[in-house]
């Protein structure tokens, strides 16, 4: 079944009181981040988990690679949890806009190509900083094609 394209991303207050907390405490000269893990009905995408980075997670301040053994345990505690899968990932641009990047976009189409994975499409949400608070755009991925969409985020009550 082809599901439909994305036109909105909702981050729900679990995900986003876990991005918060790390945009809150990371090295801000890095760029940081992790997986999203929810489910995609009709036009949406909702995400239920979001990952930090890992231990073994490389950051420079153009660069972010994710732990993939941190990831991977997330997305099988996810999975258990609710049935959440990989839907996307998340990543600050500590120097430039929340737009990806030629090499976000490289990743994004690796993704999609890779028919182990079986993507229909690859969410990425990017915040980046403007006049001292992070701002987020979401992005969805889909038939070599990188669009805007919507960002929803849940207010946490922590």
């Amino acid at each position: 079944m082809t599901q439909q394209p994305v036109t909105t991303v909702h981050l729900t207050a679990q995900a986003t009181q876990v991005i918060t907390t790390e945009l809150r405490t990371a090295d801000h000269t890095t760029e940081t981040g992790g997986i999203l893990l929810g489910h995609h009905t009709h036009d949406t995408i909702t995400v239920h988990h979001a990952g930090i980075p890992g231990p073994a997670a490389v950051r420079t301040p153009t660069y972010f690679l994710r732990d993939l053994a941190h990831a991977q345990a997330l997305a099988e505690e996810a999975f258990a949890s609710d049935g959440s899968v990989w839907v996307g990932e998340w990543h600050t641009h500590p120097t430039s806009r929340p737009t990806p990047s030629a090499r976000d976009a490289a990743t994004y189409r690796q993704l999609l190509n890779d028919p182990e994975l079986g993507f229909h499409s690859v969410i990425a949400v990017i915040f980046a900083p403007c006049e001292g608070r992070w701002q987020g755009a979401a992005w969805a991925c889909r038939l070599g094609r990188i669009e805007p969409v919507q960002l929803q985020l849940s207010r946490s009550f922590r």
